[in-house]
């Protein structure tokens, strides 16, 4: 049973889960939070991303299936439906339940990132540049639960949420040309489908130049210190780099290695970054 449990979990990328905790509570560290905040803070992303990752597979299962994209359980038939949607009540629920009970308004992104799930789910939000957007906003929710938990929604943490509002919104665009093939047999309109890689490449670049824009100004309003800085130079060093090699070669393959190089590689800088730009 166990490892049955597991098997699920490690499918459903728990990495994606643990980075997404880990951006928030370092986020949260980096504006002032104590070390039992941040860790509060992480805990609320880790469940928050588990009850809307298994709210997003139980949107997307039946398509999933039908274009052969197996990451979902519940496409490969390792996962029932009840059990995923117990996933969704303990990650919500818990998250809920934490953010309330360290501030009403910590309550509030939360309860943002599943309404955007959520209108994913249904359909509302379900248009090409929409969903690029939807991203952008989930992981601008999560910062700004950081800044909640370190007891300011100050202009630095509004600075920081439109960073990676700008970084994760282009960044949608590897991920659609990643998924290319599943995505045409499903029938999902993407960004790429529909205005093509030229236009979707631009799209990329603009988002990517305003997310390094923004990323520099939190250091210059005094927000965080020159630690933030230099990780932040690395940052847009690297992400330049990743994105000519997506924009030379909008490939499949190609965007799912720069997809990769970005999540891990710049997500990690930024995590330094709020450790050692911490004032």
């Amino acid at each position: 049973m166990f490892k049955r449990i597991w098997r699920i979990l490690e499918a459903w990328r728990l990495g994606r889960m643990l980075m997404l905790a880990v951006i928030t509570g370092s986020t949260a560290y980096g504006f002032g939070a104590s070390l039992p905040q941040a860790l509060r803070a992480a805990a609320i992303a880790a469940l928050l991303a588990l009850g809307g990752f298994y709210l997003d597979y139980l949107a997307d299962w039946r398509k999933d299936r039908d274009s052969g994209k197996l990451l979902n359980p519940l496409a490969t038939g390792e996962l029932s439906i009840p059990a995923a949607w117990a996933f969704v009540v303990i990650g919500v629920g818990g998250s809920l339940a934490l953010a309330f009970l360290a501030s009403p308004l910590m309550a509030l992104p939360v309860l943002g990132v599943v309404a955007i799930v959520g209108g994913l789910g249904i359909g509302w939000l379900d248009t090409p540049v929409l969903r690029a957007f939807s991203l952008g906003a989930i992981q601008s929710l999560y910062v700004l639960t950081g800044g909640l938990a370190a007891g300011k929604a100050s202009l630095g943490v509004w600075l920081t949420a439109l960073y990676l509002f700008f970084a994760m919104t282009g960044g949608k665009i590897m991920g659609d040309v990643r998924d290319l093939p599943h995505d045409t047999r499903a029938g999902t309109l993407t960004i790429p489908q529909k205005y093509g890689l030229r236009w979707a490449s631009t799209f990329l670049l603009i988002n990517e130049l305003l997310a390094y824009a923004v990323a520099l100004s939190v250091y210059f309003v005094g927000a965080l210190g020159r630690g933030y800085l230099y990780c932040i130079l690395l940052i847009i060093l690297s992400g330049m780099v990743i994105n000519i090699i997506f924009v030379r070669q909008p490939t499949p393959r190609t965007a799912d290695i720069t997809n990769k190089l970005s999540f891990i590689g710049l997500g990690s800088l930024y995590i330094l970054g709020m450790i050692l730009g911490r004032l």
